[in-house]
């Protein structure tokens, strides 16, 4: 483990106990979250300006429309940087530029340079209150972008759009919603219009705008806001048809986020060498990734509804036996809809929890008593250690059988970690092992 890594990983994430309104309580006037962020990006060379931005947003599916943006870019021969959330391992998995990841030397010198004696600064300067957490690693990503001088940026958005800290850009190229779900309904609303208007928020005058959401009622909506705005509305064309589809791609959800890539490549003349080799070989972390074979171990972070039946889907395309289902959620995360699609799928479940301190999980006697309802005789067991449940199901299950990791990315992402160890990703700044 480098020297500075654990010190400064220490010291971004204690910059929670900083005094300030949460972002995540629902607060109604919110507009406040992108003036702070701009104030503390002045600070450090504003680098949120003079970038080449594609923006993402949409309840499933941004990341890999990021990702697989960033592949067929760099297969341009093009220098392409990426934000993404959450991290699966380890922090650095935030910021990637052709797939390969800041360095932990590369993050301590804009620590030390930049980001400290801005926040110094700031607090004296400033009445609007102390940037968050995601904030500062959105600040890092940027400045290590322009420092990098390079030809395109992709953001992926937090939560939302219209609030989100991403939405700090004022000229993204493009902007692009993938689907609108009911996701995060106490912070963005209680109706998909509603979620639809917020996510429409990152949409800018003379920006390009596609999604591949079909909703008759949500495209009226992005229509609308195009059309204040300034902005071009581009109908998406189903161009994956041209290519032949990897495992990945071989779901409905799948194949309309590649649709989505594909398409903003075309609006911006990118072309990449050879589209095909990318779709060969992309894949993402605990997203639908096949971890093992004998038994087969699928990890994925799916935690809503729309996430959730691409993965079904996906997971029903696999040969397997018995299916052995590692679950667990969030503690704000509503789980019921989830459980409906996944226990009537399983032979034994064990319930279980992620171990990042400040991430509250769901209660496992509760998550137990819900999955009990909907099938009271599947074995369901609870380990409060996740590493003690995929033991178990290792024991149990067969060459032929499948263990499923889902419900939350934090669960993936630590279990992952009997495979794939921080230290190898911090060493080799990349994801896997492939």
């Amino acid at each position: 483990m480098p020297k500075n890594y654990q010190k400064d990983i220490e010291f971004i994430e204690g910059l929670s106990n900083i005094p300030r309104q949460n972002y995540l309580l629902g607060i109604h006037d919110r507009a406040h979250f992108i003036s702070r962020l701009e104030n503390f990006l002045s600070l450090v060379g504003s680098p949120h300006k003079g970038q080449n931005f594609i923006h993402v947003t949409g309840t499933s599916g941004k990341g890999t429309t990021v990702k697989v943006l960033e592949s067929l870019i760099a297969n341009a021969r093009l220098k392409v940087g990426s934000f993404t959330s959450p991290f699966a391992t380890t922090s650095i998995e935030k910021i990637s530029i052709n797939n390969k990841l800041i360095s932990p030397q590369e993050l301590h010198q804009i620590l030390e340079n930049d980001i400290k004696p801005a926040l110094d600064k700031y607090v004296l300067k400033f009445k609007t209150e102390a940037i968050s957490y995601f904030e500062v690693w959105l600040a890092i990503a940027l400045l290590h972008f322009k420092n990098k001088k390079c030809n395109w940026v992709i953001l992926e958005a937090g939560l939302g759009g219209r609030h989100d800290a991403t939405n700090v850009i004022a000229n993204p190229k493009v902007t692009a919603i993938t689907n609108v779900g009911m996701d995060h309904m106490e912070i963005l609303g209680n109706s998909k219009s509603a979620i639809a208007k917020d996510k429409a928020g990152i949409i800018k005058k003379n920006s390009i705008f596609i999604t591949t959401e079909k909703n008759p009622k949500l495209l009226k909506i992005f229509l609308s806001v195009c059309k204040n705005k300034q902005a071009w509305y581009i109908q998406p064309s189903p161009l994956s048809k041209n290519y032949q589809l990897s495992n990945y791609f071989d779901t409905k959800r799948q194949r309309k986020n590649l649709d989505l890539a594909l398409n903003i490549l075309d609006v911006l003349k990118i072309k990449p060498k050879n589209i095909q080799s990318v779709i060969n070989s992309f894949g993402l972390i605990c997203r639908q990734e096949i971890i093992s074979q004998n038994p087969l171990i699928i990890l994925d972070g799916s935690h809503n509804g729309d996430k959730l039946s691409n993965l079904i889907e996906f997971v029903k395309k696999q040969k397997y036996k018995k299916m052995y289902l590692i679950l667990g959620f969030g503690f704000t995360k509503h789980y019921k809809v989830p459980l409906k699609k996944l226990i009537p799928l399983a032979n034994k479940i064990y319930i279980t929890r992620y171990l990042i301190s400040g991430k509250k999980t769901a209660d496992l006697k509760k998550l137990k008593i819900a999955s009990q309802k909907i099938s009271p005789k599947t074995p369901i067991n609870i380990y409060h250690d996740p590493y003690q449940a995929l033991e178990s199901a290792l024991k149990s299950a067969k060459q032929s059988d499948l263990i499923l990791v889902t419900g939350s990315f934090f669960l993936a992402g630590e279990i992952r970690k009997k495979w794939v160890s921080e230290e190898y990703i911090i060493k080799e700044l990349k994801l896997d092992k492939r």
